[in-house]
């Protein structure tokens, strides 16, 4: 009788394939807040995650949301965003940017108001704690590789993740390795998300665009090379995601001057997100599985 189990096989019915949801969280400093807003209209259209990416402010956010995936989760990361707001975690004077420049220092800010912070609102210790898979990147500092991360001290691997060159330190991680922002090199991870096999797609873009100098000053002029990079890398991106894939696309609008550290725009930006995801949502066709 064994010789006939390949008839047994063939009158299986056939596995239905199950969606495999991805939402990938870009960097985007204080924009990181219009993602919370994005999150909170995609929730409430029934659009759930399967699996999660993200680097730098997204990745703040993909593991808030991870560890609980559901509305009450978003609202106490809204919460989260206000306290930004109210408290920046990253010190703006210039003069003190200024002195840390003159004293050699390698980073403007210490970064010790971030890392309390983190600390205080997320809701786990080990990154492996989470209801839905989390892939948070970040950058190795000797190699310019994008390390992923699925395990491990989630506060230290947010705090690399979130450590812009130059305005947060470089975080040295349990293996003596030391890393930075994981969106110098990959600000929207759709080629992790890809690689997990997904669906469905869904992008929370809060990336600053490139845009020219208005003024030719240094800094300025830096500023136009370290956007023009990261665009350029974006581009190539997404020409490695499949044309048959679905994709949901939800982008903040971003003007010549986006803020990186901005923290008194929160507010707005949350509601900007909100906006973003409505427009996304009333442009597409069989995502929304929400009742009127």
């Amino acid at each position: 009788m064994a010789r006939f189990g390949w008839l047994d096989r063939w009158r299986r019915p056939a596995e239905v394939e199950r969606d495999h949801t991805v939402f990938v969280f870009s960097g985007g400093s204080v924009r990181g807040a219009a993602q919370a807003g994005m999150l909170r209209v995609l929730l409430e259209n029934g659009i759930f995650p399967d699996e999660i990416v993200g680097v730098s402010a997204g990745a703040l956010n993909g593991v808030y949301l991870a560890h609980d995936p559901t509305i009450q989760q978003v609202g106490r990361l809204e919460d989260l965003w206000r306290d930004v707001a109210e408290k920046a975690p990253i010190r703006g004077s210039i003069l003190r940017n200024v002195a840390s420049i003159l004293r050699g220092r390698s980073s403007f800010d210490s970064g010790d108001r971030l890392r309390a912070l983190i600390a205080e609102h997320v809701p786990m210790e080990d990154l492996a704690e989470v209801s839905v898979p989390c892939h948070v990147g970040t950058t190795d500092a000797a190699t310019g590789q994008v390390t992923w991360w699925t395990s491990g001290p989630v506060v230290d691997l947010l705090c690399a993740s979130t450590a812009v060159p130059g305005v947060l330190p470089v975080v040295e991680l349990d293996d003596g390795s030391r890393h930075i922002d994981g969106g110098v090199v990959c600000n929207i991870p759709l080629r992790k998300a890809v690689s997990l096999a997904p669906t469905r797609l869904v992008v929370l873009d809060v990336a600053a665009k490139f845009a020219p100098a208005g003024k030719q000053t240094a800094l300025s002029l830096m500023m136009v090379g370290v956007r023009a990079a990261a665009a350029e890398l974006i581009r190539q991106q997404w020409l490695d995601v499949p044309t048959e894939l679905d994709v949901l696309h939800v982008e903040l609008p971003t003007v010549d001057d986006a803020p990186d550290f901005e923290f008194s725009l929160v507010p707005d930006l949350m509601a900007a997100g909100m906006e973003a995801a409505e427009e996304a949502l009333a442009g597409t066709d069989g995502w929304s599985t929400a009742t009127a």
